[in-house]
């Protein structure tokens, strides 16, 4: 007989799936368009614009497959919330620095985020740390630098 996760773990589970998903797909996304326009005003909304939509899809899907219906509603909160936390995080250094800088900083922010919520995730669970934190780590900079590669072949050449 299988085991019912505890509702603290699907909320754990909600805050990591739509914390890293967001994080990951708005660094995608920034450092492929950083890539291909080198302009921060593009930069910035593109990467405002995959954040609300992400983060409205990500909330909206937590509610359509949420496992206890009576939570649907927090389920789909806790995702979109989370997901919106999470993308600002490769976001505000392009607001904040220029674009070369920008994209080192955002790798760098999003890398620790990534690995400190691996680490996070580890320890509730149970699991090993460095291992996990690493796990996530690796798998959102891949992600990452497809999106930067994809706005490398999209490069606009400047005038």
């Amino acid at each position: 007989m299988t085991q019912q996760p505890s509702h603290r773990q699907l909320d754990l589970r909600d805050i990591i799936l739509g914390g890293q998903d967001g994080l990951v797909n708005v660094l995608g996304v920034t450092l492929g368009v950083a890539a291909a326009s080198g302009d921060t005003r593009i930069i910035l909304a593109a990467g405002l614009a995959a954040t609300f939509a992400e983060s409205f899809s990500m909330a909206a899907v937590a509610y359509t497959s949420s496992v206890t219906g009576s939570h649907a509603v927090e389920d789909a909160a806790i995702v979109g919330v989370s997901a919106i936390l999470g993308s600002f995080i490769p976001l505000i250094p392009f607001a904040v620095f220029s674009v070369s800088v920008g994209i080192w900083v955002a790798v760098a922010t999003s890398g620790l985020a990534l690995f400190i919520l691996g680490v996070y995730k580890a320890r509730v669970m149970g699991l090993g740390l460095w291992r996990n934190g690493l796990q996530i780590l690796a798998i959102g900079l891949a992600a990452a630098t497809v999106g930067y590669l994809v706005g490398l072949i999209f490069k606009v050449p400047q005038a």
